[in-house]
């Protein structure tokens, strides 16, 4: 039965009028419930109910007559509540600067409420409009693929507001069909401007929830950009530093920064700045924002889509896990956008502005890293497989206008040591890869890793002087795959004649490189600054110390002990930041083997003097560690990898950054089926490093493995407890 409402009447002439559908309230149309302000009148049932003061007809706006096609949201300021309703309703902040909004603004007054029978009216016509343009864009939608076929491609730029579609590998009919309508075309252009954003895209996000739009105080905010300008986009430059101040700064409502990646900036920003418990509650917010505005496609600029997803990894969620939330979860999101829109084939040859190309094959390496760090940390497949990328290695000239702050050489020595990183976990923990060639990968995998390591610009070396925090990233990520790689397998049957020589030294060697770095940020308050990625790092390392701490030598079980009383400091200072690590912490301290084991340590301390024919360690005669000797090594050494494609993938950015020039006599490769470890392990000064290194640890090296494989180490806690993945 239909309501009275949508009953037509008769007219005085005899003829059919159809009533005008009801009207409803701005309150009632957000929450998309029934109004009966026509029959009622001003404020409705529903608006009395609720003690809402302001209620008023909602009137469905023209189209804006200037937009930003880029940046079709503009950036709202929170609505003023009515005085007699301040204390129901508080008042929302005030952003940092104001903008055309898609709804109109709040009356506060009862004689400012517009007429209703007028706001029908002008409703009205605003449908008509909005119909006759809707048919327009779909009239323009259902002939974009006959455009982007039959149309010349090759001189239309794709430049802002001009969409990128990528037409796919040479399976795709897209892509077959392209090349046999324009055979003269180069074959290595795959990314074609598109139709620009439909018009029925720039508004019409009244569905979306208030405190989307809503921006902090603009001396908080302006605190918030500069902290992520000064801590993480300089290691992470996702964000083109010199264009999104120009536009933050402006104010200009025709021209704003886009709203979500603000957000997600004040989110990292506020990471790396504010103490517990504002920090978190701050962090909350901009995420809850950001994704609502992810969710619900405000942005319609795909690359922004992919920068967004990759700051939205500085948030740690508490209530959902690590598989549908998180850095995994986003980094998933980022690479499935990246990959859409072509971000992993050459754009060299296309009609991108240079600006785009720069920003793409940032953002690219970016996510690589990402992406073979989170793989990394949970044992998980990669989203990106590197044999399907042909994307140019980074130069300096792809950091213009990422501001001076930016770290060029550490950015481009990550990406190198992660895409390594990303082909030895395929040739050495691949499912079906033969165990001939896993074991034959270890020997390369560590030539190629030492060479990377000796070939490090001196800025991003290890130094003992004054550890930064980017290159700090970078040597525990190094340090820690160097501890997953030589490690002991718990499947001993399926690696039972697979492992080095060297493998006690070099995991030793590496945990305490790891604890040395840890010591010094936490001295100086610069663990804040590190990723996610720095949790797991530690974790790996503790694991290792803890199996020291079961030596039956007990100059190594004292050392060990030392270096784990370490850890957990650290592991609790970046419990602060990642709720990954609070967990681990956990872990470690419920341990009642654990405890048992440190206790059995501290007894032997009296007695730990190194008798005759036992454990010789090099003490520092400066340092309360022991010094390494580092060799210098000889000559440039060969790739460790066999296929040439990935000769030429691995190669891409060493050919960017020469390696210094070696003073003396030309030198030779030394580095073979013997070579000398400590070449992993390279230091830019004369100072000891720090890591705790033995010079007979081999002679330890069967107890050391039995240890890994056979010891119930924690088991106690697993049993006991309850135990959530991180």
């Amino acid at each position: 039965m239909s309501s009275p409402e949508q009953n037509p009447r008769v007219s005085a002439d005899g003829g059919v009028v159809k009533r005008k559908r009801p009207a409803a309230c701005v309150h009632c149309h957000q929450r998309k419930v029934r109004c009966d302000a026509r029959t009622v009148g001003l404020p409705c049932s529903n608006c009395r109910t609720a003690g809402k003061h302001d209620c008023r007809i909602h009137e469905k706006k023209k189209r804006a007559a200037v937009r930003s096609l880029q940046h079709p949201v503009p950036i709202r300021c929170a609505p003023l509540a009515d005085r007699n309703a301040t204390q129901a309703h508080p008042p929302l902040p005030t952003p940092p600067f104001k903008a055309n909004s898609t709804s109109p603004p709040y009356i506060s007054s009862q004689k400012d409420r517009p007429d209703p029978s007028e706001a029908l009216r002008a409703d009205a016509r605003t449908e008509g409009a909005d119909a006759s343009l809707d048919e327009e864009d779909n009239r323009e939608s259902d002939r974009h693929l006959v455009k982007l076929i039959d149309e010349d491609l090759r001189q239309r730029s794709i430049k802002k507001g001009v969409r990128v579609i990528y037409v796919g590998q040479d399976v795709s009919n897209l892509n077959f069909l392209l090349r046999q309508q324009h055979t003269d075309e180069d074959d290595g252009v795959y990314h074609f401007a598109q139709n620009e954003i439909s018009r029925r895209y720039i508004q019409g996000f009244e569905h979306v929830p208030r405190e989307a739009f809503v921006l902090p105080e603009q001396a908080l905010a302006d605190e918030l950009v500069a902290a992520y300008f000064a801590h993480v986009n300089p290691g992470c430059p996702i964000i083109d530093e010199e264009a999104f101040m120009a536009q933050y700064r402006r104010r200009d409502p025709a021209d704003p920064p886009s709203l979500l990646i603000l957000q997600t900036i004040l989110l990292a920003g506020a990471h790396v700045l504010r103490p517990r418990p504002a920090r978190d509650a701050l962090k909350s917010s901009f995420f809850r924002r950001a994704k609502i505005l992810f969710e619900a496609r405000v942005e319609r600029n795909r690359d922004i889509l992919v920068q967004a997803a990759l700051l939205l990894t500085w948030h740690s969620d508490p209530v959902d896990d690590d598989v549908a939330a998180n850095a995994h979860f986003w980094v998933g999101v980022a690479a499935r956008i990246a990959t859409g829109l072509g971000m992993h084939r050459n754009a060299g040859p296309s009609m991108l502005v240079p600006h785009d190309k720069r920003m793409w094959r940032r953002a690219w390496w970016i996510l690589v890293q990402f992406d073979v760090l989170v793989s990394l940390q949970y044992g998980r497949p990669q989203a990106i497989n590197l044999e399907d990328c042909d994307v140019q290695p980074l130069t300096p000239s792809d950091f213009e206008g990422c501001g001076d702050r930016v770290q060029v050489d550490y950015v481009i020595q990550y990406t190198e040591l992660c895409c390594m990183i990303s082909f030895i976990m395929r040739e050495r923990f691949g499912l079906r890869v033969s165990p001939e060639r896993r074991k034959a990968a270890l020997l390369d995998a560590d030539k190629a890793l030492a060479n990377w390591s000796l070939k490090l610009p001196d800025n991003v070396r290890m130094s003992t002087t004054d550890v930064d925090s980017w290159p700090a990233l970078l040597h525990l990520t190094y340090n820690n795959f160097l501890i997953l790689l030589h490690r002991p397998h718990p499947r001993a049957s399926a690696y039972s004649d697979d492992y080095g020589p060297n493998d006690a030294e070099i995991c030793s060697a590496a945990a305490g490189v790891i604890v040395s770095i840890f010591e010094e940020l936490r001295e100086k308050g610069r663990i804040k600054y590190l990723w996610v990625s720095a949790v797991n790092s530690l974790f790996t390392a503790m694991i290792q110390i803890r199996v020291e701490l079961r030596f039956s030598n007990p100059v190594l079980a004292i050392n060990a002990l030392r270096r784990f009383d370490s850890t957990l400091c650290s592991l609790r200072a970046l419990s602060d930041y990642w709720l990954g690590a609070e967990t681990i912490l956990r872990l470690f301290e419920s341990s009642k083997r654990l405890k048992h084991d440190m206790e059995m340590v501290k007894m032997k301390q009296p007695n730990s003097l190194p008798k005759d024919g036992e454990l010789v360690v090099k003490e520092p005669t400066n340092n309360s560690t022991p010094q390494i000797d580092v060799t210098t090594p000889q000559g440039p050494m060969q790739p460790w990898y066999q296929k040439p494609q990935l000769n030429e993938r691995l190669n891409y950015f060493a050919k960017q950054s020469p390696a210094p020039a070696a003073e003396g006599p030309p030198q030779t490769d030394q580095v073979g089926e013997h070579g000398d470890w400590r070449q992993l392990f390279s230091i830019v000064d004369s100072e000891p490093c720090g890591p705790f290194i033995p010079e007979n640890l081999t002679d330890m090296e069967d107890e050391w493995r039995e240890l890994y494989l056979h010891e119930p180490a924690m088991t106690d806690y697993f049993q006991d407890t309850a135990w959530i993945p991180i």
